[in-house]
């Protein structure tokens, strides 16, 4: 218990600042969980974002659950998961409650501070995941194929397909490494098994109803490529069956774009206002597990199957390819974070410049320059 209670409030402090998207909070867990903590290395963090990166869901949720899980099992999973999501969720719910807004010069100055801080952080991961994962010219040449594809082709599910690429093409050009021990799974993987058929089954009864709870599920389990591309599915199910209005559902997304943690929580907001239960708590509670349970359930089945395998050398040589591959990926979100409007003129470039200097120097925690952004955007506004 005291190992999932660590996992819980590292994971609550995660969920407090990190703001920025799931890349960024990749790059914010890499800091936390590598760099500081050393829970995982290096390597064994890239193969749990190759996996996430496989599976629909929220990836920043999944990859934070399934370090809590190598921590402390079942229950640090678990534990992890809802320190990453409770903040967000608390604030959505009290926002759809009609408590609070994030309007005014003050409160867009601190998001402006929060994305360049953000942009920061996932600069210095890149750095770091480049330097440790694509060390060579055959794993920096298959990152640089990746990037150069999904700079060219922006679908989502194009991701899946070139980790899937890098990771067959570090089967057949790449060596193993150091020999991995597989790990052992009770029941020959019982657990894994019984999650995938848990999570079809309830997707099979959500495509016959039309409820809300159904359509959140639904939109959790068919997302690839992180919480913003799960908007248009949730509007098709809330505002399209009449559970709320557009401008409704609008704002509430609006809001989510800047609170912390991840995007997913957005369904939070929509429990309350699809009046599920007929109370807000429990219609909250009961749309945050709708929206999180296929992509964890997906995460539980694909592990316990993949630490039969990742002890035979073919399967090393393709997680050397595929983290290669992740390299690829996080520099293409970088460079989209530094050109999408996140960095307007030469006073963003250059505070982004001085915020990466001190994440180098180690001047100051991550969580600390994330309050001091944030207070910084909302003085200067």
């Amino acid at each position: 218990m005291n190992g999932a209670l660590e996992c819980f409030w590292v994971a609550l402090r995660l969920g407090l600042t990190s703001f920025g998207g799931p890349v960024a909070h990749v790059s914010y867990f890499r800091e936390e969980y590598v760099t500081r903590r050393g829970w995982v290395n290096e390597s064994r963090f890239a193969e749990l974002m190759s996996l996430t990166q496989f599976i629909p869901g929220p990836g920043s949720s999944q990859l934070g659950a399934a370090i809590g899980y190598e921590r402390a099992g079942l229950l640090g999973g678990l534990a992890a998961w809802l320190g990453f999501t409770l903040p967000s969720a608390l604030v959505l719910v009290l926002i759809a409650l009609g408590m609070g807004d994030l309007s005014g010069d003050h409160a867009s100055g601190a998001v402006r501070g929060l994305k360049l801080v953000a942009l920061a952080v996932v600069a210095g991961a890149w750095l770091g995941m480049r330097s440790a994962l694509a060390p060579d010219l055959r794993r920096l040449a298959i990152a640089f194929i990746v990037f150069a594809m999904l700079w060219i082709f922006t679908a989502p599910w194009i991701t899946v397909v070139m980790i899937t690429l890098a990771g067959l093409a570090g089967v057949f050009t790449l060596s193993a490494g150091e020999k991995i021990k597989k790990e052992k799974t009770s029941g020959r993987g019982m657990l894994g098994w019984l999650a995938l058929i848990a999570f079809f089954v309830l997707l099979f009864f959500s495509v016959g109803s039309s409820g809300p709870l159904a359509g959140i599920y639904r939109a959790g389990s068919l997302v690839f490529g992180g919480g913003h591309v799960v908007l248009p599915l949730l509007q098709e199910s809330m505002v399209g069956g009449k559970y709320m209005s557009k401008e409704v559902f609008l704002g509430g997304y609006g809001a989510t774009q800047g609170v912390p943690g991840p995007v997913f929580t957005f369904a939070a907001f929509l429990g309350v206002k699809a009046h599920i239960f007929g109370n807000p708590w429990l219609g909250a509670g009961a749309a945050l597990v709708a929206v999180f349970l296929p992509g964890m359930l997906l995460l539980g089945g694909t592990m316990k199957i993949w630490g039969r395998l990742r002890g035979k050398r073919w399967a090393q040589r393709a997680v050397n390819g595929a983290n290669a591959g992740v390299v690829g990926v996080l520099g293409v979100a970088l460079l989209r974070m530094a050109t999408d409007g996140t960095l307007n003129g030469w006073s963003d470039a250059l505070g982004v410049a001085i915020l990466f200097l001190i994440l180098r120097k180690k001047l100051i925690p991550v969580w600390a320059l994330v309050i001091i952004a944030a207070g910084g955007g909302a003085l200067l506004a």
